[in-house]
Parts: C-alpha cells; sequence; structure tokens
C-alpha cells in the first residue's frame, strides 16, 4: 500500500490497491478456512499416521513502482499431498489514473512478442524442451491478452509461465521471458518505457 504522502498525490491508486489488497486478505482467508477444513475431515477419517499437510503461500513481489507505472507479481504455491500447483499473476496499474493496464497498452506489436520470447527463454532461461516446436506460438495465440502473466519493470516486460504452458517444468516452476525495452525500442509505447528517478 502507499505511503500517506503518495496516497495524496496518487488518490486514484491509492484507491485501486487497498481494493487489491483487501481482495487478496480475503482469498487467503478462504484459503485458510478450505484447508482448516479439509485438513480435519482427512486427519478424523484417516488418522494422524496418514495425514498429509497442506499449505498455501501467496507473496507479492513489487517490480517497479514509480510516477508512471506500478507493477506487482502475485506468486502463489499450493500443496495438497500430492497434489501440489503454482500460479503466477502480474498487475499493472497507470499511477496517474489508477487504472489496470492490458499488455496491449504498453506494447504496440504483439505479432512479434512470441518468436523474441522464445529466442529469450532458448537463449538464457531454459535448457530443457518446449511442449512442441510452435509451444510458445501457440500459448501467445490462443491466450488472450487479459490471461497473460506479465510484469512492467525498469527493463522492459517480464511474461511467466506455468508447469505446462509452453513446458513441462514441475507443478512448483516456472519460466520468464523478458522483452527489454533497449533492444526492442520500437515495440514499446514511449510513456512505459520512460523510467523516472523519483520511485514511490
Amino acid at each position: 500500500l502507499l505511503s500517506e504522502e503518495d496516497k495524496q498525490v496518487y488518490p486514484a491508486l491509492a484507491d485501486t490497491l487497498e481494493q487489491k489488497n483487501a481482495m487478496l486478505v480475503r482469498s487467503m482467508e478462504d484459503e485458510f478456512d478450505n484447508l482448516l477444513s479439509t485438513a480435519k475431515e482427512e486427519l478424523s477419517l484417516l488418522g494422524a499416521d496418514s495425514f498429509v499437510t497442506k499449505k498455501s503461500t501467496a507473496d507479492t513481489q513489487i517490480r517497479r513502482a514509480d510516477s508512471v507505472v506500478v507493477s506487482i507479481l502475485s506468486d502463489s504455491y499450493l500443496v495438497y499431498g500430492n497434489i501440489s500447483d503454482r500460479g503466477l499473476i502480474g498487475t499493472t496499474y497507470d499511477t496517474e489514473s489508477g487504472r489496470e493496464l492490458a499488455i496491449t497498452d504498453v506494447i504496440r506489436d504483439m505479432s512479434r512478442i512470441p518468436a523474441i520470447v522464445k529466442e529469450e527463454l532458448q537463449s538464457h532461461t531454459w535448457a530443457g524442451e518446449f511442449l512442441s516446436d510452435t509451444a510458445v506460438e501457440d500459448y501467445f495465440r490462443d491466450t488472450p491478452a487479459d490471461g497473460l502473466s506479465w510484469t512492467l519493470d525498469n527493463n522492459g516486460v517480464t511474461f511467466y509461465f506455468g508447469n505446462c504452458d509452453v513446458a513441462e517444468i514441475g507443478p512448483g516452476g516456472r519460466l520468464a521471458a523478458t522483452v527489454s525495452f533497449a533492444e526492442y525500442p520500437d515495440l514499446f509505447e514511449a510513456k512505459y518505457t520512460a523510467v523516472p528517478d523519483a520511485y514511490m
């Protein structure tokens, strides 16, 4: 949440972030209730010897926060015995208006993104195999723009991939690829590549 000083300067953003925070708190409280009731039920049915611990965590990372944008990555991890899952959700807000930005507000030409991301993953991040030769292209073609997980930082836009989005990386793993402002300046709306000196 914003400081009192920043709330005065960016009231719309402060409102938006307070709503998001309240939603996250409610979500984790609901998750706690679900875990507790499931654990009680399994403990009474299976007994202590067969009971398996369950957990759910949520980590919020601020990827960028300045007078242009605030970009947040929510990283959640769930373990229910042998079942585990990881969720990565990026949310980026225009600081002035408090409005959530779509990827198309930031990147001018999404048609070039799959090839850039694939190259970035292959050359810097992913030593394994993709689900197919066209897995990255298929993912961007088949996933609606509002279903993509991305954040905006000082260097560019980072896209996040969960297990089986483009490769089998295991339920707790993740892949990420950054499309750099410096390498592809023409791809981005200029407003978002200008990183101010002053940060919130």
